[in-house]
């Protein structure tokens, strides 16, 4: 039987998507993470809902990178939502603080960044390039002008090995935001984070030089043009057609839509089940809500 696909929608300024990003990463590198700042302490807090690391078995996790500031406006929304009532956003940090204290992984601040929210395009439009495959990275790189009926079989068509290098550069990247106070707009600070933690992997693996995978500097320049712009905003565009308001936001294959980190587990879970229904997503495109 076919893997039954969950859509994981994140941006890099929402840090509730950093707490789904690592439950993902843990479980598909069977906890061995090897994150900054981990501790022991996840094993004696396996209880409590925000320490679970989700089952993937039978799901096939596809990553979908959006850019919020777009998703917003087309919801009708403010930017930024969550902060536009101050108590609401202090408790937000410490929040996500508490659930990634509860998983182990150390360092998140307490309370907003002096410079939160990044300009997260570049790293949304380099993480929407590596969701395409190499067979896309390489078209790409040699400048086929064909590449946009070609295509390279996009995220759904990732293998597990692709699929866990593109969470574990995912993780990274939020950890280099959030714990590592790093700006990720800086695409000398991505172009670092891709060598170490897709180049690196692709090597390790046997792939002769990481082949079909650009190093970091060529890749940072391969996101800024017309091509993966235009991808990374069909993305958001997606995104919108599905109803979707915010991030986390989590899609099933029949169509309905989860909202938030700790939905993470019912979205799973329905995916798994075999009573189906007429979905949120669904509703929203056919105009019957």
């Amino acid at each position: 039987m076919a893997a039954a696909t969950v859509n994981f929608w994140f941006e890099y300024v929402s840090p509730y998507s950093m707490i789904s990003a690592l439950r993902l990463y843990r479980a598909m590198t069977k906890g061995q993470h090897g994150t900054a700042g981990s501790s022991a302490a996840t094993s004696s807090l396996e209880g409590l809902a925000s320490c679970q690391v989700p089952d993937l078995s039978g799901v096939k996790v596809v990553f979908k990178p959006i850019f919020l500031g777009a998703l917003f406006k087309a919801a009708g929304q403010p930017a930024l939502p969550n902060m536009a009532v101050p108590i609401k956003g202090k408790y937000l940090f410490h929040d996500v603080k508490r659930s990634l204290d509860q998983l182990g992984h150390a360092g998140f601040p307490d309370s907003k960044p002096a410079n939160w929210p990044p300009n997260s395009a570049l790293a949304g439009r380099l993480t929407w390039m590596l969701t395409q495959g190499k067979k896309y990275m390489e078209m790409l790189d040699s400048g086929d002008k064909d590449i946009a009926r070609r295509g390279g079989g996009g995220a759904a068509g990732l293998g597990e090995a692709e699929t866990r290098v593109v969470a574990g550069f995912v993780w990274r990247v939020f950890e280099a935001e959030f714990t590592g106070n790093l700006d990720i707009s800086n695409g000398e600070v991505l172009s670092k984070l891709w060598d170490k933690y897709v180049v690196e992997p692709s090597r390790s693996s046997g792939e002769e030089g990481g082949s079909g995978v650009p190093d970091g500097q060529r890749a940072v320049e391969l996101a800024q043009g017309a091509e993966v712009v235009a991808g990374f905003k069909s993305s958001t565009q997606e995104a919108a057609e599905l109803g979707l308001f915010g991030a986390p936001s989590f899609t099933t294959e029949d169509g309905d839509m989860y909202w938030g980190n700790d939905r993470l587990f019912e979205a799973l879970a329905h995916s798994k089940s075999e009573a189906k229904s007429l979905g949120f997503s669904v509703k929203i495109r056919e105009a019957s809500l």
